[in-house]
């Protein structure tokens, strides 16, 4: 959980609740100073330890300085879980390296609030943690009461209460736990039992070889039980060298663990990652047949506006030789006849010139286009021409008027990407002195007109 506080004179600062683990190294600056590489190089082999279990149970290093490891946790139980566990792993990794090789460290965990700064965590719930890492014993591990609340029933581990206590910079006294081993103690075992044995062993065998130099020959009457010695020595070594082996096995099962559980979350990114690409290739495909499914519709559509519009126009030219065959048998008539004809309307008071443009209107305005197209209509139809500037071919607009003023048009052009023709229907009135007409190309690209009588 985490919210959001503004800062006094500057940008939103978030807060929320983690669990800190804080570990230092125990005797750092001694060890530094003695062995500086070797030191270095013990550093990074514990880290890498320290950094798979962290890992392994969901958490993140959030600082360093020195020796000092700061990491977060979702989870309280996850952090003393993580922090036994290495605890254990680094007893292990100490027991192959020499004496004045050994590295321990204390380690602190407190659940508290802290504050969100470019990744880095901040405040008391951290100073808290670094703090009681201080009274814990090298190699073992205290906790604050908020973390003890939480954990409590919750793992196989004792604990023994430190009471309450104060911390440098921190305002209130902190009431403390630490870990315990079997024996009750504060820190947990640095060894096995069998490495103690082996040193016993080790220094009754220096006993019997002083012995041996020193006795003589009252040695050579107690060769049987030399040869008895010599055996349970070479049991308890051969004991110890298996608890070594044991204890290595145990280090490479947990090594093979971290890697195996980051190749699965490897597999499991890019199974998701698959998953998100399937899920968009499949809505784009839904998107290109729902968008084929209009292109079709719209094609269909056009091609019935298409016929009709051929079909408006024949029907007017019809009209219009109709009335030019009635007419001319008027004229013909005897002169009363010829006389009453004359009187009758014919149709072309809709004849004139006509200035105007003709606009595409494709989905990107961008590429919105116009070009000027003149009509010179006589009996009621006119044909306007003009030359397709991509193509550099001609094209043609064919219009028939309808004595009530009703206009049709077809369109006779050119594909702009290959060149083939291109059919198109537009549907209009002329009304006054000004014609307005729109309609759809073949491939469902819009198309209107607009024209007004030359004076």
């Amino acid at each position: 959980m985490s919210e959001d506080i503004p800062a006094q004179g500057g940008p939103t600062l978030e807060r929320r609740l983690a669990t800190i683990l804080a570990a230092d190294v125990a005797g750092y600056s001694r060890m530094m100073g003695e062995n500086e590489e070797a030191t270095v190089q013990t550093m990074r082999g514990h880290r890498g330890v320290f950094d798979a279990l962290l890992k392994q149970h969901h958490g993140r290093v959030f600082n360093t300085a020195g020796d000092m490891i700061l990491a977060e946790f979702p989870s309280a139980v996850e952090a003393v879980r993580c922090a036994t566990e290495v605890q254990a792993a680094l007893r292990t990794r100490n027991e192959h390296l020499p004496p004045e090789r050994r590295m321990v460290f204390r380690m602190g965990i407190n659940l508290g609030d802290v504050v969100v700064q470019d990744g880095d965590l901040l405040g008391d719930g951290v100073n808290v943690a670094a703090r009681i890492q201080t009274i814990a014993e090298p190699g073992g591990i205290c906790i604050s009461s908020s973390v003890y609340d939480q954990i409590q029933n919750k793992l196989s581990l004792q604990f023994k209460a430190l009471g309450d206590r104060s911390f440098k910079n921190i305002g209130q006294p902190i009431r403390t736990f630490s870990v315990v081993s079997g024996d009750g103690t504060g820190a947990l075992p640095s060894a096995p039992a069998v490495s103690k044995r082996a040193i016993a062993a080790g220094a009754v065998v220096a006993l019997v070889v002083a012995a041996i130099g020193a006795g003589g020959y009252w040695l050579y009457g107690q060769n049987e039980a030399k040869r008895a010695e010599q055996a349970a020595l070479a049991a308890q070594l051969e004991a110890q060298r298996l608890a070594t082996e044991e204890a290595k096995r145990a280090l490479d099962t947990q090594t093979r663990q971290a890697a195996d559980l980051a190749r699965k979350a490897e597999e499991a990114r890019s199974a998701a990652e698959a998953a998100q690409r399937e899920a968009v290739l499949k809505v784009q495909a839904q998107a290109a047949d729902e968008a084929r499914r209009r292109a079709d519709a719209d094609r269909k559509r056009l091609e019935e506006d298409l016929e009709k519009a051929r079909a408006d126009a024949a029907a007017n030219r019809s009209a219009s030789d109709a009335q030019a065959q009635k007419v001319a048998s008027a004229a013909a008539a005897p002169a009363t006849t010829a006389k009453v004809a004359a009187k009758a309307p014919v149709d072309t008071h809709f004849d004139g010139t006509y200035n105007g443009v003709l606009c595409n209107h494709p989905s990107n305005s961008d590429k919105h286009s116009c070009w000027p197209v003149e009509l010179a209509i006589r009996n009621g139809e006119a044909t306007g021409s003009w030359t397709a500037r991509l193509v550099n071919k001609s094209s043609y607009l064919h219009v028939a008027v309808g004595p009530d003023g009703a206009v049709s048009a077809t369109l006779d052009g050119w594909k702009p990407t290959d060149a083939t023709p291109l059919a198109g229907a537009m549907r209009g009135r002329l009304a006054g002195d000004h014609i307005d007409l729109s309609g759809r190309w073949a491939t469902g690209l819009r198309i209107d007109g607009h024209w007004t009588r030359a004076q």
